[in-house]
């Protein structure tokens, strides 16, 4: 008969478990962002090529050679190698041991990383656009250091009270500029725990929870529900993007009243600010006399900008 296991034990499993398969969809969105930066070079070659007027056929895209016709460095090649992470990714990865499961995914993430030097590095081709983590490394290089992995535990708080203070604020500057990085004013907090550098926490909710209240004590961030599950992120004041928002329709010359459509549609730093923060900044407008409110019979509100 199968000894039942200890609740600690299966708790700790499933934690396990959990956490590879947050590694395993962060390693999946890795692989879409790379194809989609080959299709975007592909193009630009394509582009280059129609321009030129040297190239009589177009390339077949689809064909896919077999290993032993591959030649290092071509574009078949690189596809082939997508599709040999993408088949390990969604086949055996989430199978296999813990040890084997540790190897394989540093061979998968070095194996990302040097297809993205690949793509990246052809001269002419296509600019790096780096993502919110590549930026957070260029100022925080330590997230990446192995002497400074006691970052992702908590400090116990009463034995180690400066410690503990000195990791939140630490992190909660890791935090708000990961948020500036990657354009975001709203933080679902779930989602962020699945996202590196914060899925390499021991203890992720507690952790998240913390930083979270230090930035919401040094008048940076708020919950936006009572359940503390979306947070609020204000890198930026409301009045810096009142400039911003007024900036852009007078150089767009936006002389007729704008909705708040009109503001998404931009797809500016500030297109996506929560639809009651808009209406702040119109607010904001109207009291500094370079805009008017304007609200429908159906309760919708648009910005008449002044011309100063």
């Amino acid at each position: 008969m199968e000894r039942e296991r200890p609740k600690e034990e299966v708790e700790e499993a499933k934690e396990v478990t959990k956490e590879k398969d947050q590694e395993l969809e962060a390693m999946k969105k890795e692989l879409e962002r790379l194809r989609e930066l080959k299709r975007q070079k592909e193009i630009k070659k394509l582009e280059e090529q129609s321009t030129q007027k040297t190239i009589e056929e177009k390339p077949k895209e689809d064909y896919i050679p077999e290993a032993g016709d591959l030649e290092l460095g071509t574009e078949s090649d690189v596809e082939a190698r997508f599709e040999k992470i993408d088949d390990f990714l969604t086949s055996s990865l989430g199978k296999i041991d813990e040890q084997t499961y540790e190897q394989h995914a540093k061979d998968i993430e070095a194996e990302l990383q040097v297809l993205e030097e690949e793509l990246v590095g052809e001269k002419g081709l296509i600019e790096k656009e780096l993502t919110a983590y590549e930026k957070l490394l260029e100022s925080y290089p330590w997230l990446e250091e192995k002497r400074y992995e006691f970052m992702y535990s908590i400090p116990e708080k009463k034995k180690y009270l400066d410690d503990y203070e000195s990791w939140k604020k630490e992190w909660s500057k890791v935090f708000f500029d990961y948020a500036r990085y990657a354009i975001l004013h709203v933080i679902y907090v779930k989602q962020i725990a699945g996202e590196i550098p914060f899925l390499k926490f021991q203890d992720r909710q507690k952790a998240i929870s913390e930083i979270a209240d230090e930035l919401i004590e040094q008048g940076l961030a708020r919950y936006l529900t009572k359940k503390k599950e979306q947070l609020r992120i204000y890198w930026k004041t409301l009045e810096s993007w009142a400039d911003e928002i007024y900036n852009w329709a007078y150089d767009e010359g936006k002389l007729e009243p704008i909705m708040v459509f009109e503001i998404r549609d931009a797809k500016l730093e500030f297109s996506n600010l929560p639809r009651e923060d808009l209406e702040d900044i119109f607010k904001i407008l109207a009291k500094n006399r370079r805009g008017k409110v304007i609200k429908s019979e159906e309760g919708q509100i648009a910005l008449k900008i002044k011309l100063e």
